[in-house]
């Protein structure tokens, strides 16, 4: 069974031990709709010329879907290259010198999970 005190167990220990007898019944989802103009602003500046970035403290996946839903990212561009978690500008909470920020942010245009400082 599970015990909140074992503080031995992993997470994954501890979630299994919380599914024991539970039988699923369903699953809910809801999603934030895309406020209204979002894509043809994004659309509209693109056909200026501009660089549109998006920051956001969703989850980098969910960061990803927005911004393709609002065309910041296009279907075909890689989001491994165009997005990245916050956390990759500050490795063990320092941050990136100038130069490798730079190059970093040069080609991103989805930074997720940000924090505010």
């Amino acid at each position: 069974p599970y015990d909140a005190s074992d503080e031995d167990a992993t997470t994954d220990e501890k979630f299994e031990a919380c599914r024991i007898g539970l039988c699923f019944v369903g699953l809910v989802a809801s999603i934030d709709p895309d406020r209204d103009g979002v894509p043809e602003s994004v659309e509209a500046a693109h056909g200026a010329g501009m660089r549109v970035v998006m920051i956001t403290g969703d989850y980098l996946k969910t960061a990803v879907a927005i911004a393709q839903n609002v065309k910041i990212l296009r279907r075909d561009d890689n989001a491994e290259v165009c997005a990245v978690d916050c956390a990759r500008l500050r490795p063990g909470d320092v941050y990136l010198q100038s130069d490798e920020m730079d190059k970093l942010t040069a080609s991103v245009r989805v930074f997720a999970r940000a924090r505010p400082e």
